[in-house]
């Protein structure tokens, strides 16, 4: 039967921009319906905010009465947002792809039908890349009092003096840390012992002293009575939260647990089985085979860098042949933390299980050591390499202010099967943070040409002949 696109992308994501410019590349005839999401507008302005503090140089306002800081620094990160975002759907256009700026919901199967406010397209294939949601915890009372989102908390023109931030997903543990160095008293409450459990145990215990440092007051295994306004409360108190052993009160709540699929009004229940979540294979295909989906659509906190190669492999294998996977092994993603953290490959604990001990190399270096980190006064931080003796590289973890480069950097070599000695004599500006990583490569170099290795006594052997001939 005859349709009248190739690819109907279903959510203005940036997975969902990138799906349908990579879309483009390949001459398919392409409908981006943005489901009222803003092509990562509010994504960026959290980004940039996120940078600045009270006492950051750009969070001032130069010269300017009556702005304050926070202010200034919303004004700041929504001008770049802008700036960013303004021409996507134009550019999309130019480019081919038929941008509708209305809600879409799937009302047939065969062939593959969804309905706008003002449109009726069926299509070939459908890529779902609608991103999550904030889910509000089922706890007692928490519907009956305001709350916010790390989103919505953004959007405030006063900062609250006080919060309670409820759950220990990446995006909460930032936004914690981020209020404390905006002078907020900040409470993190989460039912789990420790945070970041899929992190490396070194990363995850540096970032929770960092936490403490900052000031975050967390409470770890916390479990929650209930919820509730007080009738009468004193000033800067809004809400408060009962635990088993105390009651936390403060000027705002914000919900941060793990967000959720967004999913809501897409009608899958005309293709899919009802009452699944929706899960995919590692073409990314869900149960029905001509659906696609990608990105936090699947499930997961919002990670950028992995939902851009779920969404190119997606299209990829929608429109020519289902046969690409992504590697998550080398995709690099970052933390949203202060000083920065990213990760690629595997920890030590799961190379370890998978390589066994004597075959996994680790090598840590410290930010402290280097002259540049000096300089800048920020020597907090370190990097993590990990290594198979037969040459591989399995992870690298890091925290400090370039982590993303030094991360992309080993992402880059562990695509391209590049064994680690290349990493340990490849060139690097001698000052520089990325020295960090050659450093730590090269204490496996050091160990390899120790007195009583191989090479070691081969090159004494060689130097002792040359000397005598």
């Amino acid at each position: 039967m005859a349709v009248e696109y190739d690819l109907v992308i279903v959510g203005g994501t940036s997975e969902g921009i990138t799906a349908a410019t990579a879309a483009s590349r390949y001459g398919a005839r392409v409908a981006l319906i943005l489901q009222g999401l803003d092509s990562g507008r509010s994504h960026l302005i959290q980004q940039g905010l996120w940078s600045l503090t009270a006492t950051h140089p750009l969070a001032m306002p130069p010269g300017e009465s009556g702005v304050s800081p926070w202010q200034w620094a919303k004004q700041r990160a929504t001008l770049i947002a802008d700036t960013l975002t303004r021409d996507t759907a134009v550019r999309l256009m130019v480019q081919g792809v038929d941008v509708i700026a209305e809600t879409g919901q799937i009302v047939g199967d065969r062939p593959l039908t969804l309905v706008t406010a003002t449109r009726r397209l069926t299509t070939r294939k459908l890529l779902i890349a609608t991103g999550s949601h904030a889910i509000a915890p089922p706890l007692p009372g928490l519907a009956t009092v305001p709350y916010d989102t790390p989103a919505t908390l953004c959007q405030r023109e006063h900062l609250p003096s006080s919060v309670v931030i409820l759950g220990g997903s990446p995006m909460g543990i930032g936004l914690a840390q981020w209020l404390a160095r905006w002078s907020v008293k900040v409470t993190l409450l989460t039912a789990s012992t420790q945070f970041f459990t899929t992190e490396d145990p070194d990363v995850a215990g540096w970032l929770t002293a960092q936490l403490r440092a900052d000031g975050v007051d967390m409470c770890l295994g916390a479990r929650i009575i209930s919820v509730s306004q007080p009738p009468d409360p004193p000033s800067g108190t809004a809400i408060a939260v009962q635990l088993e052993s105390a009651r936390i009160t403060a000027d705002s709540l914000v919900v941060a647990t793990r967000p959720g699929p967004y999913l809501h009004d897409l009608g899958l229940q005309h293709c899919l089985p009802r009452d699944r979540p929706l899960t995919v294979n590692a073409h990314l295909q869900t149960e029905h085979p001509r659906i696609y989906a990608c990105g936090a659509a699947i499930g997961g906190d919002e990670l950028p860098a992995i939902a851009r190669q779920e969404a190119e492999c997606a299209v990829h294998n929608a429109l020519l042949w289902p046969r690409r996977r992504v590697n998550y092994q080398t995709l690099p993603y970052e933390l949203p933390t202060q000083p920065p953290t990213a990760r690629v490959g595997f920890t030590e604990l799961q190379a370890v299980q998978r390589f066994g001990a004597s075959a996994v190399l680790v090598a840590r270096q410290s930010l402290y050591e280097n002259p540049t980190a000096q300089w800048r006064e920020a020597t907090s931080g370190f990097c993590k390499l990990i290594a198979h003796r037969d040459g591989r590289l399995l992870g690298c973890h890091s925290v400090g202010p370039e982590a993303s480069v030094w991360v992309q950097a080993v992402a880059l070599l562990m695509a391209a099967k590049t064994p680690w000695w290349h990493l340990a004599n490849s060139p690097t500006l001698p000052d520089s943070l990325m020295e960090i990583v050659r450093q730590a490569a090269q204490q496996w170099e050091s160990d390899r040409w120790q007195p009583g290795q191989w090479r070691r006594d081969w090159a004494e052997n060689w130097c002792n002949w040359r000397r005598n001939t």
